[in-house]
């Protein structure tokens, strides 16, 4: 009779004792492996997942389960020999790129352009430019040219001017009107809008502005104090404003060419087209009409022609006889032609040898 033998179940602490080394030795092995390891699988990743690296533990063995290790962070690259290690400071500057910074004289005009000051210019070239007063009314900077520019009334010319700022040498501020300012001008008016477009007597202009233009115009700065541009019904605009230069009024208005159609005061109407005509060309210009010339006088009617009897030819016989005459007569004219004086006789002597 055979005998069977059951084996017997391990109590719980046997088994516990004996998953303690297989655990040890797999996580031993997995801080034992390599950071060199650690990178490789970080760079071999995408950059789409997380930088976290999970690492496979080799372990093996009864009970063996996968150790999961995250690494630690990468340590930053050391810069390359010769090469300084970029400052706090430069990281920051970097990051946030400075805007370009405005010349000392464009931010003197800028300034008194703010506070509607004249200013004084003074130029770097003496003797081609002298100082002069100058009202500033818009400052820019030409992509072209990289310079900056200042517009405004130059009242040394008694007109609109652009000004290259780089070309100054010195922009000081004007107390009060500055010199050669017009007037009279309403009180409180900042001395930067005397000069064409509030000094003097005022001008009143109202212009119809075609549709092309009413989004140009409401984009661009006010040309003159008191601008104003209502939109009409058929797309077109009505533009008033206030001015005293006849002038700097006819310039604005004449950019437009045939896209404007000026409705008072009639002496720019006036002005424009005597311009318009120069324009043209002076030889196409309806010359004065011809004065009228004298009405013919009646000339007297022709008198009939009278028919007068001629002698009837002489017969040759008659013209042979009056040869000798013809003969004579040289002869006659000899006689009565003036007598010329008689010529000077030389005489010559000859003395002996």
């Amino acid at each position: 009779m055979a005998v069977t033998k059951t084996p017997r179940k391990k109590p719980a602490s046997a088994v516990a004792a004996e998953e303690k080394p297989a655990k040890a030795k797999a996580e031993a092995k997995a801080k034992a492996a390599p950071a060199k390891k650690a990178v490789e699988t970080i760079a071999a990743k995408p950059a789409a997942e997380p930088v976290a690296a999970k690492i496979k533990g080799a372990a093996r063995g009864k009970g063996a389960k996968t150790a999961v290790a995250v690494p630690e962070p990468l340590a930053p690259q050391a810069p390359e020999p010769g090469i300084p290690a970029p400052g706090p400071e430069k990281k920051a500057a970097a990051a946030t790129a400075a805007p370009a910074t405005i010349p000392e004289l464009a931010q003197a005009i800028l300034s008194a352009i703010c506070e509607g000051r004249a200013v004084e210019f003074l130029f770097a070239d003496a003797e081609a430019n002298a100082p002069r007063t100058f009202e500033p009314r818009h400052l820019t900077f030409d992509a072209l040219s990289q310079a900056w520019y200042v517009w405004g009334w130059d009242r040394r010319y008694n007109a609109e001017r652009h000004h290259r700022v780089d070309l100054l040498a010195e922009v000081n501020a004007v107390e009060g009107a500055g010199r050669a300012a017009q007037g009279p001008y309403a009180e409180g008016t900042p001395a930067n809008l005397i000069g064409g477009w509030l000094g003097g007597d005022p001008i009143h202009v109202k212009a119809t502005l075609l549709k092309q233009w009413v989004f140009a115009v409401k984009q661009a700065p006010p040309a003159f104090p008191n601008f104003k541009i209502e939109e009409q019904s058929d797309g077109q605009a009505l533009v008033s404003f206030t001015a005293t230069d006849l002038r700097a009024i006819s310039r604005w208005a004449m950019q437009f060419g045939d896209g404007i159609q000026v409705l008072e005061p009639a002496r720019l109407v006036d002005r424009i087209k005597q311009v318009g005509a120069v324009w043209a060309g002076r030889e196409r210009l309806g010359s004065p009409a011809p004065a009228p010339k004298p009405a013919p006088r009646p000339e007297p009617a022709p008198e009939p022609r009278r028919h007068e009897s001629r002698p009837a030819r002489e017969p040759r016989e008659h013209r042979a006889e009056r040869g000798p005459e013809r003969e004579q007569r040289p002869e006659r004219e000899r006689e009565e032609a003036p007598k010329s004086k008689p010529g000077k006789i030389e005489v010559i002597r000859f003395d002996r040898l």
